[in-house]
């Protein structure tokens, strides 16, 4: 290696970009380079190295051999820890993993015990394909596919079909549904398929499958027609799909059938694959209700928001639970809501203005926002990673004013008896013997612990020769041992 000789005689290497034995030694750059201090040239060095790692990590190359990895690990089993070690660094480096998260923890030879640990998340959007989207469409997707979550979870589901729909924006005529072939509870942000108003594909997301275009057509119909809305909630559980079968309909027998305002019907004619049935079902729902009921098939629920929507579909389902039960008394025997009650009920729910939660600031809710955060937060809690931004993220200050988080426990009642020793001032007796006890000891310790000098030798920075300096720094020395 050739080495330049510095102005006290010690012989340094030459750095790498002039190692050739014509260069000049006048160069501007290599004097600059030559009178650079050693940690900047080190902090260069590791930024360099920092960018050449960045670089592989995102190149294509090594995420398919970090997938390989990973597939061939879940094919042969192994230890699950270190499955989920590979599982978390694909998170991270991957733009979204192609694989099934589900076989992490299913992988044969993992051990006895339960497996139903892993969970797809919702929010699987990362990398390089978070470009792809706007902000809006990125935390529209992720609502939308935490709403097909929480529909499985409410148990509203028929295998693959039944659909939810949004509108995008409505500058475009772009939304959002589900791949056909998929259930409720694998869709995730990065799979859904965005259609235009005809059905046509203009981003099919992160699968290979197509939507179903017959399921669409009922979705389209609506969306084309009524600008208003911007979700569709469609689906036929067992008792929606009774009360669609009774002549007398949804009957106004509970609060729930009030609060959904006027119930729109479509007459049955078949699976929806005729397209001059469009026109039906614009004409049945009409340019004002946002809950229609099909005859002998199943309900549908509009909104103009994704937790409008959801709100009537919950309180449509309740409705027609309720029903269903009632009916086993007979019909003359039901007590029906006068159409003044009905309205009264209408009325206070959608409140022009939102609702008013009475909390710190006072938040404005438009219908169905507060309880859909709820939501979010169980979906949270279950681990389904949702993405969704809470507006009231249950922060709060405690007595001393400061800033509580979901990190901070209570102590059970039923695991500590502090409470029975609880004085008028809030604080226990015995707690506060104890915090005295230790305030003194403390103080006894430092008035009988002197400071003890030490002659430390420490290496020089900033200079290719470093010498050792001698300093004296203080060092605390135990000398007095206090017993209780």
């Amino acid at each position: 290696m050739t080495h330049h000789v510095n102005g006290n005689g010690h012989a340094e290497p030459k750095p790498a970009r002039f190692m050739r034995d014509d260069f000049d030694p006048d160069d501007p750059e290599y004097i600059k380079e030559m009178q650079r201090p050693a940690d900047v040239s080190e902090d260069l060095q590791e930024m360099k190295r920092r960018e050449r790692v960045t670089m592989v990590l995102k190149s294509q190359a090594f995420r398919d051999e970090l997938e390989s990895v990973i597939h061939d690990a879940m094919k042969d089993g192994g230890n699950p820890t270190s499955l989920l070690a590979l599982q978390q660094i694909s998170e991270l480096i991957l733009p979204q993993n192609r694989f099934n998260q589900t076989g992490l923890l299913n992988a044969p030879n993992s051990g006895p015990g339960p497996r139903g640990a892993s969970i797809v998340p919702i929010a699987d959007i990362r990398g390089v394909d978070a470009l792809n989207y706007t902000k809006g469409e990125k935390l529209l997707r992720c609502k939308l596919a935490a709403l097909y979550r929480l529909v499985d979870l409410q148990g509203w589901t028929q295998g693959i079909y039944n659909h939810i729909t949004v509108r995008i924006s409505q500058e475009h005529d772009h939304f959002l549904i589900n791949p056909f072939g998929m259930l409720y509870n694998e869709i995730s942000a990065s799979s859904l398929v965005k259609v235009d108003l005809s059905g046509q594909i203009v981003d099919s997301g992160s699968t290979s499958l197509g939507i179903n275009l017959a399921g669409y057509l009922l979705h389209s119909a609506i969306h084309g027609a009524r600008p208003d809305v911007r979700c569709v909630i469609h689906f036929h559980t067992g008792p929606c799909a009774a009360v669609s079968s009774m002549k007398a309909g949804l009957l106004p027998i509970s609060q729930e059938a009030a609060v959904l305002g006027e119930i729109s019907y479509h007459d049955y004619e078949g699976i929806l694959v005729d397209d001059s049935e469009r026109d039906r079902i614009i004409r049945s729902l009409g340019p004002y209700n946002k809950v229609m009921v099909l005859r002998n098939h199943g309900v549908v629920a509009c909104g103009a928001t994704i937790e409008e929507a959801f709100h009537y579909a919950f309180n449509l389902h309740a409705a027609c639970e309720v029903q269903v039960r009632a009916m086993s008394a007979g019909l003359d025997n039901l007590i029906l809501m006068d159409k003044e009650v009905q309205r009264k009920v209408w009325a206070v729910v959608n409140k022009p203005g939102g609702v008013d939660s009475g909390g710190e600031g006072k938040k404005k809710w438009r219908l169905g926002e507060m309880e859909f955060e709820g939501w979010m937060r169980m979906l949270d809690n279950m681990g389904y990673r949702t993405g969704y931004i809470y507006r009231n993220p249950l922060l709060r200050n405690d007595q001393q004013g400061r800033l509580r988080t979901n990190q901070d426990v209570e102590i059970p009642p039923a695991v500590s008896s502090l409470a029975n020793g609880l004085d008028e001032d809030g604080i226990g007796s015995l707690l506060k013997e104890y915090l005295e006890r230790k305030k003194g000891l403390e103080k006894v310790r430092w008035l009988n612990t002197p400071n003890a000098y030490q002659k430390v030798e420490l290496l020089e920075t900033g200079t290719s020769d470093p010498k050792k300096v001698t300093k004296v720094c203080a060092a605390l020395k135990y000398l007095v041992v206090v017993r209780q």
